[in-house]
């Protein structure tokens, strides 16, 4: 049984978010959750991912989280994060059913984007709400992981 789980644990996670970023950046880890900043452990960055991937599984909604230390050129974390999302391929094309949060951890940014038929269930607004509600307060007394994993919860309790 653990066989057949770890296989289609790999397959999923293989397919879920592509190494794709633009401009010629590749992602050299494909994963649910892109680390880059390092503000998870690896035994966070597994729960995480145990968390998006069983959630995947039960609705095929797909969740990326992308850290990164600073986003380039000054751009605007909503911009950058579509963007990204986009060519990562987050969600599935024809149910344009992705999520993506985005970290970045020296700008002290956030962001949360959602494909168009996710936005049914997490309006913008609803987003901006989770992140100044949820992720800010955690973020602010440096528990990182909390402030995603409960989020994490949230979103997946409101996109059903």
């Amino acid at each position: 049984m653990s066989k057949i789980f770890f296989l289609v644990f790999t397959v999923v996670l293989a397919i879920s978010c592509r190494t794709n970023v633009g401009d010629g950046e590749k992602i050299s880890n494909q994963a649910f959750v892109q680390d880059n900043a390092s503000i998870f452990s690896d035994d966070e960055t597994r729960k995480l991912t145990l968390k998006i991937l069983n959630y995947e599984v039960k609705s095929t909604n797909e969740i990326c989280i992308f850290t990164l230390d600073s986003i380039p050129n000054h751009e605007k974390p909503m911009y950058y994060a579509t963007n990204l999302a986009n060519n990562l391929g987050v969600g599935k094309k024809e149910k344009d059913n992705g999520l993506l949060i985005l970290v970045s951890k020296y700008d002290r940014e956030l962001a949360i984007v959602t494909g168009l038929e996710t936005e049914n269930y997490l309006t913008d607004y609803k987003c901006k709400v989770l992140i100044d509600s949820i992720i800010v307060p955690k973020f602010k007394k440096g528990e990182f992981y909390l402030g995603i994993n409960n989020a994490l919860d949230r979103i997946i309790y409101e996109w059903k």
